[in-house]
């Protein structure tokens, strides 16, 4: 999936600076929208930037999440619910742990352990017996 490599680089700093100074010597929000090429809203957004934060740098547009599934207690829970569904570990989880996770949560991190689950009951027939069969 493409986040931050396909998404438009934020103003410069310089630029942002070189904005609000206009402004702050005469100029119109109105005027510099249409002299610099940039919306008013954004113009607006920088002002209040600045007053929050104290400068005009970008906020990082990076969103971190902290996996709850990793690590070795994780590893020893699925061995001890290796007969469970999906749907009966997240509830197992949520029981130990307090945390309310989705079946497809758990999927995705039993793939990243490189585990699988069976997807149907009639999987685990050896090929033998199915060549037997359609002999």
């Amino acid at each position: 999936m493409c986040y931050t490599d396909c998404m438009a680089k934020g103003y410069s700093i310089d630029l942002r600076e070189r904005v609000l100074q206009a402004i702050e010597e005469g100029m119109s929000k109105m005027t510099a929208h249409r002299t610099f090429h940039i919306s008013r809203s954004t113009i607006d957004h920088w002002f209040a930037l600045r007053e929050q934060t104290g400068t005009l740098a970008p906020r990082s547009m990076r969103v971190t999440r902290t996996r709850q599934l990793q690590g070795t207690a994780f590893e020893e829970f699925v061995r001890g619910q290796a007969q469970a569904t999906l749907d009966e570990m997240a509830q197992a989880w949520q029981q130990q742990t307090g945390v309310s996770l989705t079946a497809m949560s758990f999927s995705r991190a039993l793939n990243r352990l490189g585990w699988s689950r069976k997807k149907r009951v009639g999987a685990t027939r050896s090929a033998t017996k199915r060549r037997a069969r359609s002999s």
